[in-house]
């Protein structure tokens, strides 16, 4: 009697998920798996578990609940996750910007139509393209320029390191050649110009000596600039002896003559085959084998403009 009253069918429970139920025990099971609002159910959607009550409420914000696109573009619904993806690059209803917006063009339209605005419009968006690369062209030029000048602009003291000397030396004793260095500015908004050596020397140099030149080029600022250029150079050749204090660098300076043709304003179309002035014999060969001139196949020369004159504009 006593097992039969914890089993009988007959008897009256309450339901075991605490939903506040009362019913025959043989109506418990099926009450639990199919009636209880406190069952746990899995969402069709997402595959996760709730509780039965709080499921309406979770398919509001469940990721995978099938809702329609908001351009009404199929009947058939989409996964709550994709609506953005579908809309920003499936949607065929969605409206777009032309594919050549950034070159200009304005027109918006479905997407299903793009293509034939596209078809319809390729003569204008081939214009609009080189309009572009024009502009862009133009842009990268001034860029180019803006970074040339901050990065070629010096205090007056020009450092310029030639590497694989002997190289270059041996291609200099066969055929007489300029190395130029990259030009650079005296100051900022100052005197633009470039030095120049022949390893093999130049004119009563050669064969012998190290020549080395300086050549004013058309600058920036030069209607803003005093001329004829006046201010005082100076030529070194660095010894690169690890110990500062036994350094024995050589150097020659001088001041520009106002009469001399190498210092006047240079012409905007000058020719860049024009030597500038400097020293034919400004050291002999013999002398750079000796100490650390030339170190790590490198030679390196200083130029000196001395700008405590300058008037700047």
């Amino acid at each position: 009697m006593y097992q039969h009253t914890g089993n009988c069918g007959y008897e009256v429970v309450w339901c075991e998920n605490k939903c506040g139920a009362k019913l025959e025990r043989r109506f418990l099971n099926n009450h639990m798996r199919n009636e209880c609002h406190k069952r746990t159910v899995h969402c069709q959607y997402c595959g996760r578990e709730f509780v039965h009550e709080t499921l309406q409420t979770h398919q509001y914000q469940c990721p995978r609940y099938p809702v329609m696109c908001p351009n009404r573009c199929d009947p058939t619904k989409i996964p709550r996750e994709e609506i953005d993806v579908h809309v920003q690059a499936l949607c065929p209803s969605a409206t777009v910007s032309c594919t050549f917006k950034e070159a200009g063009c304005k027109h918006k339209c479905p997407r299903f139509s793009l293509d034939k605005h596209i078809e319809d419009n390729m003569k204008t968006h081939l214009q609009l393209m080189c309009d572009l690369s024009r502009a862009q062209q133009t842009q990268i030029v001034q860029l180019c320029n803006a970074l040339y000048s901050l990065t070629h602009v010096t205090d007056g003291t020009f450092i310029w390191k030639i590497t694989n000397y002997k190289q270059k030396y041996l291609e200099s004793v066969y055929k007489t050649t300029e190395i130029v260095s990259e030009p650079f500015y005296t100051s900022r908004y100052g005197y633009k110009m470039s030095a120049s050596v022949f390893l093999n020397g130049n004119g009563a140099g050669e064969g012998k000596y190290l020549s080395v030149y300086i050549k004013l080029l058309p600058g920036d600022y030069d209607n803003l600039l005093d001329w004829p250029f006046t201010l005082p150079i100076c030529f070194a050749v660095f010894d690169q002896n690890g110990d500062s204090e036994k350094r024995a660098s050589i150097q020659e300076s001088f001041v520009p003559d106002p009469t001399w043709k190498q210092f006047q304003k240079p012409p905007k179309d000058m020719d860049k085959n024009v030597l500038g002035f400097g020293y034919p014999k400004f050291v002999s060969h013999e002398v750079l084998k000796t100490r650390d001139y030339i170190k790590d196949d490198s030679l390196i020369i200083k130029v000196k403009i001395d700008n405590s004159k300058f008037v700047f504009p």
